[in-house]
């Protein structure tokens, strides 16, 4: 029986060297830093089982994590929007959504901002109530 051929890695060096930088800049592992370099989250997790090298060289990464990518970041006028869909609708999520804002975004700056939280708060409450 002939053994058939390994088909060459597609996570190259130089693919791994490019998610290893995704992860130091705050992406993170399972999702965005993979996509970026054209491959998966399993992909990765299986390397890092079979590589301790590259096992060592993740967790280094993400112990020196920057903060998360400030391009994601919402300009004024897309929190405008936000404030008026959340008056109008009260969901965060779709507000989120409808101002061009990812929700995780919504969400990590209520658990950082008690200001913010408390103000769209205050909007989803005044929805409830108009209704």
């Amino acid at each position: 029986m002939k053994r058939a051929e390994r088909r060459p890695s597609r996570f190259t060096p130089e693919r791994r060297r490019q998610f290893l930088e995704s992860l130091r800049a705050g992406r993170m592992a399972t999702t965005k830093a993979p996509a970026e370099v054209g491959t998966t989250s399993a992909t990765v997790y299986q390397r890092r089982r079979r590589d301790v090298g590259f096992a060592e060289a993740m967790d280094r990464a993400t112990a020196t994590r920057g903060t998360p990518e400030p391009a994601g970041a919402a300009t004024d006028a897309q929190w405008s929007a936000f404030y008026g869909h959340l008056a109008a609708h009260g969901v965060l999520r779709q507000a989120a959504l409808a101002a061009g804002i990812r929700p995780e975004a919504v969400y990590d700056r209520r658990r950082s901002d008690p200001d913010f939280a408390k103000q769209t708060d205050r909007l989803r409450l005044r929805e409830k109530l108009a209704s």
